[in-house]
């Protein structure tokens, strides 16, 4: 069986990298749409038609099992996409939703994540559906995920821009902090520092991986093959990815085109 992945560029590569540290075994098509990033400024509608048609490309290329690594699409377009494909659909929003509730102590959780995702509701909402009680106050951080794209992961900008997304969650005084965007555990080495002692952080492409290890029989334990499928510049994604996980496989330029029937992907 073959697993799909998908985010707007090397964010969901947190994930990727999460599942390979389960062992499976399984060959992964990572889609890095370079060519779309950020996908949190884009309207719903936009980012519907984007990500059916990576997800009609994915499932045309064999894969059983697609993985949203991209908070953004799973809070607008996942109940869509389930309605849409018989092949599973899995998103990183709803399970870090979960163990945010499970692991805060006093249910004052914060989630740091796209503009788009924080209109959206999506994490208050599903938090609450977990934990009633919680208290649950989202940052918008659009310049964080830019940064990472560039390979940007230390360095007084990068401190600058994450202390200035930390100081209005403090103020409320949060036990928990979410990485709502597949982006930002790349900045958690110069993140850690600045947090206050007793901020718990949850990563969900912990909690994404495991989902995708627990989601099927057919899933087995070992050394998979990764292809990198990406929609821009191959040569830049590479650069960039390799600083983030060294382990990346093989990489291919894809491209978007438009015909009578809308959106679709390409080998180029």
């Amino acid at each position: 069986m073959t697993i799909g992945l998908f985010d707007s560029g090397v964010g969901g590569l947190s994930v990727l990298r999460r599942v390979r540290d389960l062992k499976i075994s399984e060959d992964c098509l990572y889609f890095a749409d370079t060519l779309h990033m950020p996908y949190g400024s884009r309207s719903s509608a936009e980012l519907r038609e984007i990500v059916f048609a990576i997800c009609d490309f994915l499932v045309a290329e064999g894969c059983r099992l697609i993985v949203m690594a991209c908070n953004t699409s799973s809070a607008l377009v996942l109940p869509l996409a389930r309605a849409r494909y018989k092949v599973p659909l899995i998103g990183v929003l709803e399970p870090g939703a979960r163990a945010a509730a499970e692991v805060s102590r006093t249910g004052a959780i914060g989630v740091w994540a796209t503009l788009a995702t924080t209109r959206s509701q999506a994490y208050e909402k599903s938090i609450l559906a977990y934990r009633p009680e919680a208290r649950v106050s989202t940052q918008a951080c659009g310049e964080l995920a830019p940064l990472v794209e560039q390979g940007e992961l230390c360095g007084p900008i990068v401190e600058q821009a994450l202390a200035a997304c930390l100081l209005p969650l403090l103020d409320q005084v949060v036990d928990t902090l979410v990485l709502g965007c597949t982006h930002y555990p790349f900045l958690l080495e110069t993140l850690t520092p600045l947090l206050p002692p007793g901020v718990t952080v949850v990563d969900p492409a912990y909690q994404a991986a495991a989902a995708v290890a627990s989601h099927s029989t057919e899933i087995h334990r070992g050394q998979g093959h990764t292809t990198c499928l990406v929609s821009g510049s191959g040569d830049n994604f590479l650069r960039v990815a390799r600083g983030l996980w060294p382990d990346i496989g093989e990489t291919k330029e894809v491209r978007f085109a438009r015909g009578s029937d809308g959106l679709r992907v390409e080998m180029s």
